[in-house]
């Protein structure tokens, strides 16, 4: 009974015209959205591969000219074009990707535009995680806003139910049918982007990209199915289709525009943190705090001979303004990542939201991808300078002061610059990314599991009549 009720439904969907046009509207974005990553992409890595060859020939030349010039120089870190954005380019353009650093510190992180127009990052791109949570969710509520309202209205429900159909049966029945016309509207879409990407080209689908592409696909089946269960809520809490249709509507927007929207005023009013002027101004009496109680003679810089007692005062007087500074803007890059994750707090009850930071977790992008490099440019800076420091201490010409921001008082000689540290990126692992997902994952669960009750509930006590 439940198969015959499951085809019966699905023939029904198949052959309505809101199933047609979201399956030519699906295909067209799938398309294009496909095809304007794979021009976006190429460009981005082009640029990418020449600022990586001018990056290691600038750091060879300062490497083998001196080890010091290479410890002390400010540099800039550009993040690799992720070849799994046409899944989700989990809001990249936003997050920080570039960070400064030399062999003492991480300095910090900005968001870099490179050389594509910046107002341009305005528009949302079209990868998987977009049209699935704004296209297919709402098409998922047009299938389910009149499953059971607009049978009332029709007066089949009540012909249905005549026979010996558990209301339970019925209900599901229609639920999975719902799920499943989804799924299959949604095959059309990634076989013709996975083709794309295939005759193009541009990425190469290894294994990481397949389990990747599967973990993906396995969130958004369990996406479709929450949503459509929010879908068949709608529709028994009215006994009128139109009303129905208005209540899916107010979802809807409530999941995709309202919560995401105003997650932000809420975050600043609820979790506010310190200003940038508020940071500055603290580094600055740090600073002045260091002079009063400086050695006399930590400024002065005279005399040719590194040896000289002024300058280990001067290195160790730079070095305490570097750690001085280095605290203050730690505690509040630390505020500003938990204002962050707090936000994201306020966003999940959108499970569209929570689709979005799943898709993220999935494909180790965003913040997820964002904390891996952090952690890991520090560690690396941490190893830069203790290489440094080992080679400076076999320089009998050296007085081992330690100058964050001047050559003078460490090593001149130059190194191999195969054998200095050099910081590569790594994607986060397993178990960073579930770490990531899991809670997204019970909230999924739980949600899905709450509206379908909830609409169970309903349609036991629904008058068909």
């Amino acid at each position: 009974m439940l198969l015959e009720i499951i085809f019966r439904e699905i023939c029904h969907n198949v052959l309505s015209l809101r199933l047609h046009i979201s399956l030519i509207l699906t295909l067209l974005i799938f398309g294009v959205g496909t095809a304007a990553f794979v021009r976006n992409y190429s460009g981005e890595r082009e640029e990418y591969n020449r600022w990586k060859v001018e990056f290691i020939e600038k750091n060879r030349k300062l490497a083998e000219s001196s080890l010091t010039r290479l410890a002390v120089g400010r540099q800039n870190l550009i993040l690799t074009p992720r070849a799994n954005a046409f899944i989700t380019d989990a809001r990249g353009k936003y997050l920080p990707n570039r960070f400064e650093f030399s062999g003492y510190n991480v300095f910090g992180f900005s968001v870099r535009p490179g050389g594509a127009n910046p107002y341009l990052s305005a528009f949302e791109e079209l990868n998987w995680m977009f049209i699935i949570a704004i296209i297919i969710s709402f098409a998922v509520f047009l299938f389910t806003f009149d499953t059971i309202s607009g049978e009332k209205e029709l007066r089949t429900l009540s012909q249905t139910l005549a026979n010996p159909v558990p209301r339970g049966t019925l209900l599901f029945g229609k639920y999975l049918s719902v799920i499943l016309t989804t799924l299959l509207m949604l095959v059309p879409g990634i076989g013709l982007s996975l083709i794309i990407l295939l005759v193009t080209g541009t990425v190469a689908i290894t294994t990481e990209t397949i389990l990747e592409i599967t973990g993906f696909l396995f969130i958004a089946a369990l996406f479709v199915i929450c949503i459509a269960s929010f879908g068949l809520l709608s529709s028994v809490i009215s006994r009128s289709s139109k009303v129905s249709l208005l209540i899916a509507l107010t979802i809807w927007l409530f999941f995709v525009v309202i919560v995401p929207n105003t997650a932000v005023f809420w975050t600043q009013s609820l979790f506010p943190v310190q200003s940038v002027e508020s940071v500055q101004s603290k580094i600055q009496q740090a600073f002045l705090d260091l002079e009063k109680n400086a050695p006399d003679g930590s400024w002065s810089s005279s005399g040719n001979n590194p040896f000289l007692p002024q300058h280990e005062l001067r290195a160790n007087h730079q070095t305490n303004r570097m750690n001085s500074q280095m605290n203050i803007m730690n505690a509040f890059y630390n505020e500003m990542f938990r204002q962050f994750e707090q936000a994201r707090m306020l966003t999940i009850f959108s499970p569209v939201s929570v689709f979005e930071y799943l898709s993220e977790a999935v494909t180790g992008g965003g913040y997820v991808r964002f904390q891996k490099v952090w952690r890991d440019l520090h560690a690396w800076q941490t190893q830069l300078l203790a290489y440094f420091k080992e080679v400076d201490a076999k320089d009998p010409a050296s007085p081992h002061w330690y100058n964050p921001y001047e050559y003078f008082s460490t090593t001149r000689k130059g190194a191999n610059y195969g054998e200095v540290p050099v910081f590569k990126e790594k994607a986060p692992t397993f178990r960073d990314r579930f770490s990531s997902a899991w809670p997204y994952l019970l909230i999924t669960v739980l949600y899905t599991a709450v509206a379908f009750f909830l609409s169970f509930v309903l349609f036991l006590r629904y008058d068909v009549r």
